[in-house]
Parts: structure tokens; sequence; C-alpha cells
């Protein structure tokens, strides 16, 4: 039996022919037989493993922090001849054998697996496996070379997470029954915050940055799942939050890593703590056509200045970045390949 690697790449292309596994991006410029960039310098050849959806097992599923290590490979991707990945939806039950369940695995994800490459010292990273925060962020700033935007450590970027980090976790608190209070004022502090410096369109810059990449997926959850669950929309009075938002949902590094509006909603079903019936319509995500809000309302678009729309949110994304494949996870059955 040949390398499991190369027993997916074939599964991928002619044994499951379902809408997950059509090619949205494959990153392959530039590459040579030997492995090399155009250059002549080595590739950093990785894959990166994330939550398939709950509801298909296929498609990207809703892990916003699997979005965000998603969204910050694809903008390594774009800026950097020397990147080489492929991208793998995971059933988080049920993963690959090469995950190494029977030594201790973790069961946290994305994961990312190293097939070759080396750091910025030289050490070679062959085979080696990542899949906590700190080493996937280890890992990505060993390979960074051009985009110090993506760096958390990097200045901006500081400043930017102290404004953002603490609103996903005041979303989690308002779902359990603790109101609005702490949800609208960490709205607040990233509408300040972006008010402080509204001559870029993102938290730190015009480019998306690491800061970016960790809010914009738990945003669109509390948009979303928001709406659905407690009738929650972001105050329009938070201009430069919707300014924002419309901005990245212009960016395909945003709009191709992103889960459809079912699985974020389904995400949410067993943790919404408080009386559904006082629903105005219970969701049904698992009976839904999958959609993906990628616009701003119509009132909010006039009151900022921008057009509403950014494209058709009824339709999934197959065709975003030019750059990046999306699989189903590899079969655990051993099959022979000839």
């Amino acid at each position: 039996m040949r390398d499991c690697v190369v027993l997916w790449a074939r599964l991928c292309v002619i044994g499951r022919r379902s809408r997950s596994s059509r090619q949205i991006r494959h990153y392959s410029s530039k590459m040579s037989a030997d492995g090399a960039d155009g250059d002549g310098g080595p590739k950093q050849r990785f894959e990166l493993y994330i939550k398939a959806s709950a509801i298909d097992k296929e498609t990207k599923g809703s892990c916003p922090i699997c979005q965000h290590w998603f969204m910050i490979t694809c903008l390594l991707g774009e800026n950097q001849d020397d990147i080489d990945f492929k991208v793998y939806t995971v059933q988080a039950d049920c993963p690959p054998k090469n995950f190494g369940v029977d030594q201790g695995w973790s069961k946290k994800f994305p994961v990312v697996m190293v097939l070759s490459g080396h750091d910025k010292k030289g050490q070679d990273l062959t085979g080696t496996k990542y899949d906590t925060f700190e080493e996937l962020e280890t890992f990505f700033e060993s390979i960074n070379k051009e985009c110090p935007e993506l760096k958390r450590k990097n200045a901006p970027n500081v400043s930017a997470m102290q404004a953002v980090e603490d609103v996903y976790n005041a979303f989690n608190g308002y779902l359990s029954g603790k109101g609005t209070k702490r949800l609208l004022s960490e709205l607040k502090k990233i509408n300040d915050f972006l008010e402080s410096d509204d001559e870029t369109k993102f938290l730190v810059d015009n480019v998306l940055s690491f800061a970016d990449c960790y809010l914009l997926p738990r945003l669109q959850h509390i948009r979303v799942a928001g709406k659905a669950y407690m009738d929650f929309d972001i105050p329009a009075e938070f201009t430069l939050v919707w300014k924002y938002l419309h901005e990245a949902y212009k960016t395909e590094a945003f709009r191709s890593t992103m889960p459809s509006d079912q699985d974020i909603i389904f995400h949410y079903e067993k943790k919404v703590t408080f009386d559904p019936s006082k629903m105005k319509r219970k969701p049904h995500p698992t009976l839904e056509s999958f959609t993906y809000t990628m616009e701003v309302p119509k009132d909010i678009a006039s009151q900022i200045g921008v057009s509403p729309a950014n494209g058709d949110v009824s339709q999934p994304l197959s065709d975003g970045l030019s750059n990046v494949e999306i699989s189903p996870q590899p079969t655990h059955q051993a099959v022979d390949v000839e």
C-alpha cells in the first residue's frame, strides 16, 4: 500500500464528487518537480486539517479557531512563493489514523502536519505536527518571512488584540442568559478602536492582520447566531464595525474560508441555555440549504455610504481563492492503490 497521502490525493480526485470535494483552490504556483519554488528555494509543504461541517460532515465547519488559522494560511500562501499547502476537512470524532489517536492525540483542531520544510533558523520541520494555539503560532511565525502583520506579537496587533479579544467570550455569556450589557460594551470597544484610526480598512492596516483573522470569524458568529437565537443585531450606531465587516466581506481570505450560516447556527444549538419558546422562530439549520451572509443591511449600507451586496450569498463559494484546495478528510479504511 502506498503512502497514505498518495491515497488521499487519489480519493479526492476520483472517489468523492460531492460539493465539498470540488476544487476551491490548490496552491501550486512555481512548484517544480523537486519541491522547489520558481526561484530555486525550498518549499514549505504542509497540510492543514480543520473541523468539517457538523451538518454534511464534509464542507468547512463552524469552528472559529479553525477559520482563524485557515485565513492565516491563505494569506501567507498569497504573499509567499515558498508556501505550498492543502486543506482537509475532518470529522472531529473520527480523525484520520495518521493523527496518532493511539498515541495520545489531543483531539484539538486545527492541526498542521509538515510534509517538508525548514524554519527561519534552518531547522528541519519535516514530520512535525502542531495542534495547540502556541504550537500553531510558533509554526506559522517560523515560516512567515514577508508578512509582519500576520504575527501576533507585532506591536500593532498587540494593541488591536487588546480591543477585540474579549468580545467572543461576552457573546457566549449573552447566549447563556447574562444579558447584552457586556457584549455591547465589547462591540463599542471595537468600534472605538476602529474610529481611532479610520484611515485604514481593517484593524491595523489596509490588509488583513493577525488580529483581523482572530476577530472576523468570531464577529461573523455574533452576527449570524446572535440573530438566529436572540434576534440580536449589531447596533447600527456602531458604524465603524459595519464598515469593517463590509470591507472584510470583499476579501477572498475571509469569504472563501467562511462556514455556512447553517453551520454557525447549529454550532450553538446545545449552548443556548434560555427558553427557546421566547424565540420568534426556532432555527432548523440541518433542514435548510446552505447560505452565506456576506452583505450589510440596506439601511446600514446607506448610512455608511456603501453598496449593501458583495455578491450572491445563497450559493457555496466554490471559486474563491485561486490557490487553495479544500478536500474532505481522507478515508479511514485501508484501500489498496494500484
